[in-house]
């Protein structure tokens, strides 16, 4: 629109949600200026190079890219990441192949068939499969009832009378590297909304041949992808290049700290410097604790409609994640390509992968290193074995010792390394070095960052805000905002910020999430027995069956 490229925008906050804003703002030839509180861009999906540690790369945190994410992808076909290929065909690796490895027995893995395949690699039993897939149709099934009622109940919980302790363990431990958000929060409505978009999405992303093999696609039920290098290197860097050549300014170590508000629109924002930024319109996508604080400040806006709901949003405090790289100075191999690992009886959820199974040869690793693997611990309030102690309390050392017990006594893992080196064990390869992301600060009286991660939790669904405001010239964006995607991810950080742009200009394009017509017909069913006090729809069809099987039957022994 011509009457675009006259206005202004300043985005506060340069993560996921920040940049995908400035990009559609960018593209509609508005003046766009990025304020960032960090010196790089990329919020939680960060990497960074640790020059004192021999350049070894880092990331802040575990990420994996569905076949619902939609937005993501068609936002990466429109980056570059050289002269001839996009981010999506250039930086996506193929899918990897998830596994829970527990303490004792073997490793068993999602393989080329997820659905089929889940019910041996969650060690499910009798009847297991039956009662797991019916609890979860009747999360897929219901619409207000899973909005006002499963979005409060835990899901590990929901799930503890219906399988057995086996398959129940296994399933829990999935939550934190799958949902992102651990057992201990995670809620039904979060757990089976995930899990209808991952196993009956729609359309499927083509991916074209490459060196390690012919063209495929990633459809429903599909296994995910990451990244084939560090997130920055092969992102954010990109990204941010891209942003600059289409005329974005980017202003590292910028901090937002109050807006002015003069009962109409935002007339100035105020930034921790003591610099004063003026635009036409302003883009909060910074993370909700910050934004919540922001807020305060302007105590009138803090009272609006949506912008009131980031306190209570915030309620049950940051959520903690902790990332760290375990270094050898030899080669380990592995039994599979491309694989990921659930810890499946590690206190902490610890989840790994092998870096150097997915990224790219030429990715420097760091000096000395053969083989790096990410690992993070997803679970921060459940005690470690050794210490006895939640990860929020342990010093860095405490810390140390927790997870290397948890990675060592595994016995699986132990075995998947023995199978692919010779014989030899976990124990036989030394660590070279091990690291845990720089923001971290351990102490006894609790771990903390600067940089609060928010995830979606039992008490989270009534607050989040819509990307639009009342107040006209302020919108917001992050994956804690009302999305499709819903749960808090990369998709829903990228459609958070196409939605933030298409409030003030409707012609920007957000991809909607697959919801066939037979599950919103079975919903809309729900919705009138559950307004009616009566069971879920699933639950009163079954007893309808039931008794009218039962009355043939007693019909037919009358006669």
């Amino acid at each position: 629109m011509e009457k675009g490229k006259e206005r202004s925008v300043a985005v506060f906050g340069g993560g996921i949600s920040g940049l995908a804003a400035a990009h559609e703002f960018a593209r509609l030839g508005y003046a766009v200026s990025v304020y960032e509180t960090n010196q790089d861009p990329g919020g939680f999906f960060r990497s960074a190079r640790l020059q004192d540690k021999g350049n070894m790369p880092s990331e802040y945190s575990w990420h994996g890219f569905g076949p619902w994410y939609h937005n993501a992808f068609d936002i990466m076909k429109e980056i570059p990441f050289d002269d001839s290929e996009s981010l999506y065909e250039r930086s996506l690796s193929r899918p990897i192949d998830f596994g829970v490895a527990p303490d004792k027995g073997e490793a068993r893995f999602v393989g080329t068939t997820p659905l089929s395949s889940a019910p041996s690699m969650l060690r499910m039993q009798g009847f297991d499969s039956i009662r797991w897939g019916w609890l979860m149709i009747k999360t897929w099934t219901a619409h207000q009832r899973s909005i006002e009622v499963y979005a409060k109940l835990n899901a590990a919980e929901a799930y503890r009378p219906v399988l057995s302790r086996p398959a129940w363990l296994t399933w829990r431990a999935t939550f934190g590297p799958w949902i992102g958000s651990d057992w201990t929060n995670a809620s039904l409505h979060t757990m089976g909304d995930f899990f209808r978009k991952l196993l009956i999405t729609k359309p499927p992303h083509y991916h074209k041949a490459d060196a390690e093999g012919p063209a495929w696609q990633q459809g429903k039920g599909d296994n995910w992808l990451l990244l084939r290098g560090p997130s920055n290197e092969y992102w954010f860097e990109k990204w941010v290049d891209h942003l600059q050549k289409s005329g974005v300014r980017f202003y590292w170590e910028h901090s937002l700290h109050q807006l002015d508000y003069d009962g109409r629109k935002i007339t100035s924002a105020h930034l921790g410097s003591e610099e004063t930024v003026q635009a036409d319109y302003y883009v909060l996508a910074v993370n909700p604790f910050a934004a919540a604080e922001i807020l305060k400040r302007t105590p009138t806006l803090a009272q609006m409609d949506q912008l009131c709901l980031f306190e209570p949003l915030v309620q049950d405090g940051p959520h903690t994640q902790v990332s760290f790289r375990l270094a050898f100075s030899e080669k380990i191999r592995w039994p599979r390509k491309r694989m990921a690992v659930i810890i499946g009886d590690s206190e902490y959820n610890l989840t790994l992968f092998p870096e150097e199974e997915v990224w790219d040869s030429d990715v420097d690793l760091g000096e000395g290193i053969k083989s790096l693997w990410t690992v993070t611990a997803c679970v921060d309030t459940a005690p470690g074995r050794i210490y006895g102690k939640q990860l929020i309390y342990c010093t860095r050392e405490e810390f140390i010792e927790e997870v290397k017990a948890q990675i060592f006594s595994c016995e699986a893992l132990d075995r998947l390394i023995r199978e692919a080196n010779g014989g030899r064990g976990l124990e036989s390869f030394e660590i070279f070095r091990l690291e845990i992301w720089h923001e971290w600060e351990f102490s006894s009286e609790g771990i903390k960052t600067y940089q609060f991660k928010w995830v979606n939790s039992t008490q989270t669904k009534p607050y989040r805000p819509t990307q639009a405001t009342p107040v006209p010239n302020l919108v917001l964006a992050g994956a804690h905002t009302e999305t499709e995607a819903d749960v808090w991810s990369i998709e829903g950080a990228v459609e958070s910020g196409r939605r933030a742009a298409k409030v003030i200009e409707p012609s920007v394009s957000v991809f909607p999430q697959y919801n066939p017509w037979w599950l919103r017909w079975i919903g809309a069913a729900d919705d009138l027995l559950y307004r009616a006090g009566g069971p879920h729809i699933l639950s009163f069809t079954l007893a309808a069956i039931l008794f009218l099987a039962a009355l043939v039957m007693v019909m037919g022994i009358l006669r």
